[in-house]
């Protein structure tokens, strides 16, 4: 299944170094060697992105002798989430809700739909019940493909008041966990601010080690609209940390990145 092979460091890797970059296309030359700076070796960067690319989680096509790729999938769906996050849409009343049943010698295709399903925005209310603002759609089609035929997974509506809503909502997405490593990274990156490496390809390895962790944690923030969320949200803080240590680290490396990746 695709959200088993794009697993780990180095798959979330490819989504950031395109959101650094800024373009929607990178040849595979300039991912390779990004990858490279960021501890990949070649041989290892060859065989993710064709992983990736097999998995439908990156999308290739030549020109010549170069190939470029855009992101896709599961990738593109997170990539998007981060760097254009929606409006949360008001609340009417229910939750949409995924039920599912699935016998544990099934196990793999559980775990991937729950994967799948955190990724696309839904929180996990109890082990067999995601909730999410928004219906279905085709977040989950990817991972459906693969259901097994004992497998069950029904859509449906979660009717409740606002305060039993809340209350859901601080359990499905752990908004109190998730508020305390928030404000564990608010100071990481005010100390990692003030030591940017002068060279660089240190400077952007020092980035990624720095922010990628953070960037993969904001996946997890649900857009709930006012009166579900905690009064006392870190979220806005972070996302301010996130671009005052941004403005102070960028510029060490963005000539580089210009010059690797420029057509």
């Amino acid at each position: 299944m695709s959200d088993v092979i794009t697993r780990g460091r180095s798959a979330g890797l490819v989504p950031f170094l395109f959101g650094l970059t800024g373009r929607a296309a990178l040849p595979g030359v300039a991912l390779r060697r990004l990858l490279g700076d960021l501890g990949v070796s070649d041989d290892a960067a060859r065989a993710l992105l064709s992983r990736l690319a097999r998995a439908g989680q990156l999308a290739a096509e030549r020109h010549g002798r170069t190939v470029e790729y855009r992101l896709a999938g599961d990738l593109a769906r997170g990539f998007d989430r981060i760097r254009s996050p929606s409006e949360p849409a008001p609340w009417t009343g229910s939750f949409a809700a995924v039920l599912y049943q699935v016998p544990e010698e099934h196990r793999p295709f559980r775990d991937a739909l729950r994967r799948a399903a955190v990724l696309a925005g839904y929180g996990v209310l109890q082990p067999g019940v995601l909730i999410s603002m928004s219906d279905l759609g085709t977040r989950l089609d990817g991972v459906l493909a693969d259901r097994p035929d004992e497998a069950r997974v029904w859509p449906a509506r979660l009717a409740l008041s606002v305060g039993d809503a809340a209350a859901a909502a601080s359990v499905a997405w752990d908004l109190p966990g998730l508020a305390r490593d928030y404000r564990v990274h608010q100071r990481r990156l005010a100390a990692a601010g003030a030591q940017t490496p002068a060279d660089p390809q240190a400077a952007l390895r020092a980035y990624a080690d720095t922010l990628m962790p953070i960037l993969v944690e904001t996946l997890r923030e649900p857009r709930l609209p006012q009166g579900l969320m905690p009064a006392d949200w870190p979220g806005p803080g972070l996302r301010e940390a996130i671009g005052r240590y941004s403005a102070a680290v960028v510029p060490a490396f963005t000539a580089y990145l210009d010059a690797l990746t420029s057509p």
